[in-house]
């Protein structure tokens, strides 16, 4: 049997009616789609190749807003987000590039305003979000299982800290731009 094959950069799959319903091609930065469309011609489908090696399928609506996302991140991060009528994303599951897992929720004007995840050392955690997506609060368990809040100043440094120590007496402390204490009270 011969090999055939057939180039082109862009396949379209039609109708009876001659709307386009499937689209295969390569995006005009060289990255490669696949489209599903509806007959009036919204993409409700979409999986595709990043340039950055990212891969992700989106979902979207009959008026051509993105819904929800599966995707793969270059860093090795990995999501899944649902986005409202007006396609602004609201709630993000997922695990960072060093695998923790992450879940958010966008709550105003589409930022993120708070994240649930693990931490490095594998303990829950809630991470409150500023408008410019840095966050400024994170509530959650130590390494050793005690309680502690820690606020961060605009640049996502550490700043204070107030928690139970592993012994269950209560602390707090102040930290410099160095991240040294400056004042310490259990």
């Amino acid at each position: 049997m011969k090999k055939r094959v057939v180039r082109a950069e862009e396949f379209e799959v039609v109708d009876e009616a001659g709307n386009v319903r499937l689209r295969i091609g390569v995006s005009n930065e060289d990255a490669p789609f696949f489209s599903l469309l509806s007959p009036d011609g919204q993409v409700r489908a979409r999986f595709g190749l990043g340039a950055d090696g990212s891969a992700g399928l989106a979902v979207g609506d009959e008026n051509g807003k993105v819904r929800a996302t599966l995707g793969l991140s270059s860093d090795g991060s990995a999501s899944l987000a649902f986005g409202d009528k007006n396609g602004r994303i609201r709630a993000k599951f997922g695990l960072a590039p060093e695998a923790s897992p992450t879940m958010g929720m966008q709550v105003k004007d589409g930022e993120l305003s708070q994240v649930f995840s693990l931490a490095e050392q594998g303990t829950p955690t809630l991470g409150l979000y500023d408008k410019d997506g840095k966050v400024r609060v994170r509530l959650g368990l130590a390494a050793a299982g005690s309680p502690v809040l820690r606020l961060l100043d605009p640049d996502g440094e550490l700043r204070a800290v107030v928690g139970l120590a592993s012994d269950g007496s209560p602390f707090i402390q102040f930290l410099d731009p160095d991240k040294q204490p400056t004042w310490t009270m259990r």
